[in-house]
């Protein structure tokens, strides 16, 4: 006679909430914080994300409400060795949904997915690795509630519910919003938000995930700086244009760009800011990636190399269904087996290829310029890429000037103390010889020798 069992298969809390928090870096959980709060936004305001891909117009709701005022959202951060808190005013989280959604580990199959929050795990996973005494205040106009969760003690407890309490609204829609205060750090929190250098990686990360949304939305500060966009640097000239492919994918529309990059503030392109980038429904997950992710070195294309620094590609993922994109669940990443990213790295590795050939051109062996290549990404400026939607698909195609003077290499010895000394006197300690003879001939060209 056969006799049948079960097994217990149920989680244990203590083990789930250790492997829960393990793989998600801290700066990473600050920006799942972000994502539920600019979910809330799109949300209460019906945002149409799609929008963010498209040129920012003067008439725009988000711009400005009937009295004038900024009608942007804003999320406010705010942290220490002590505490963390996180306080926006994107609409706040309804009662049904802190009951049923909010909190569950993945959402139901009848939940309305946020359009950031996909897979109902970032909320939480983030409050669990800050600290261990965790407090959310949440309104939206009609409703509120009020939850305190005690990490220690949830954790022996076998049961999974978190209690909270039900609180009235606020009457002012714009107030409408959600606060986290979060104490009692793990160790490791702690001495990461002492850390300056903290601060500026996730003052940056924020800056660059966020550039479609930021001053466009919602507004952001951090230890009450506020965030400006880091834009990703892409380039184009009249004569320089940007190659553009665009496709379908079932119910995903992928859209990429490939072209030069707009230099920095020293007329030099950034080796760190070169690579790929990759968003998902407008919230970037790759950032200037350079390795096999996106094509370099695996059969698709070069291994990336110095010379190619001057290269910018972007590849965005849209849907309506987020299950559909093909983003990681930490969306510090992209799922190599998802068949739309698969499509999607082909055609990348063949808009790239043009791209590549002209700095393969541009430099000779020895990495000297030619001519011809060099003036013609001298003359690339910022672009907003948002200005290329509406331009039709494209390939890299730049336009040779019609006549390019003959030149002659200019070289002389000097004493390397004499160089430092004009390093100093210019203030550019980390510019090479060649750059301060082209600085010290045209200074001299212009001063002594004008036309």
């Amino acid at each position: 006679m056969m006799t049948m069992m079960k097994a217990d298969a149920s989680p244990e809390k203590h083990l789930f909430l250790e492997m829960f928090i393990r793989d998600i870096s801290l700066d990473d959980c600050v920006l799942d914080l972000m994502d539920n709060s600019i979910d809330s936004l799109i949300s209460s305001r019906d945002i149409d994300v799609s929008d963010a891909l498209f040129p920012f117009q003067a008439e725009d709701d988000c711009t400005n409400d009937s009295n004038g005022d900024s009608g942007f959202a804003s999320i406010k951060i705010d942290y220490d060795g002590n505490s963390f808190r996180i306080v926006d005013t994107c609409g706040g989280i309804s009662v049904r949904e802190a009951k049923d959604e909010v909190f569950r580990f993945g959402h139901s199959s009848e939940a309305t997915l946020g359009q950031l929050g996909v897979y109902g795990v970032g909320l939480k996973r983030a409050i669990f690795k800050i600290g261990n005494h965790i407090t959310i205040e949440s309104k939206t106009p009609t409703e509120g509630f009020r939850m305190e969760i005690n990490v220690p003690e949830w954790a022996r407890d076998p049961k999974w519910e978190l209690p909270f309490e039900v609180i009235e609204g606020t009457s002012d829609p714009n107030s409408a919003g959600t606060i986290i205060t979060i104490v009692s750090f793990r160790e490791e929190v702690a001495n990461r938000f002492r850390s300056d250098f903290f601060w500026k990686q996730l003052h940056d990360s924020i800056g660059r995930t966020y550039c479609l949304f930021l001053n466009r939305y919602v507004k952001v500060t951090l230890n009450s700086y506020e965030v400006n966009t880091n834009p990703i640097p892409l380039g184009s000239s009249g004569a320089v244009n940007v190659a553009k492919d665009e496709f379908m994918h079932e119910e995903v529309k992928v859209t990429l760009y490939a072209g030069l990059a707009s230099r920095d503030s020293d007329g030099e392109w950034r080796t760190p800011d070169a690579g790929w980038y990759a968003a998902c429904n407008g919230r970037l997950v790759v950032s200037a990636d350079k390795t096999e992710l996106t094509g370099w070195g695996s059969g698709r294309g070069p291994i990336f190399h110095p010379k190619y620094r001057g290269f910018i590609g972007i590849a965005f993922f849209y849907s309506k269904n987020p299950f559909l994109l093909p983003w990681t669940t930490t969306k510090r990443g992209l799922n190599q087996e998802s068949l739309v990213y698969q499509e999607a790295r082909g055609r990348m590795a063949v808009l790239a290829r043009p791209v590549l050939r002209f700095f393969d051109e541009m430099y000779i062996p020895k990495e000297i310029v030619r001519d011809p290549q060099r003036l013609l990404a001298e003359d690339v400026k910022p672009v907003d890429v948002r200005l290329l939607t509406r331009m039709p698909q494209d390939v890299f195609t730049p336009k040779p000037r019609p006549s390019v003077e003959a030149t002659t290499s200019v070289q002389y010895d000097v004493k390397n103390s004499e160089l430092d000394r004009i390093r100093r006197h210019l203030r550019k300690a980390s510019w090479p010889a060649k750059k301060i003879g082209m600085y010290t001939f045209n200074h001299f060209l212009k001063t002594e020798c004008p036309e």
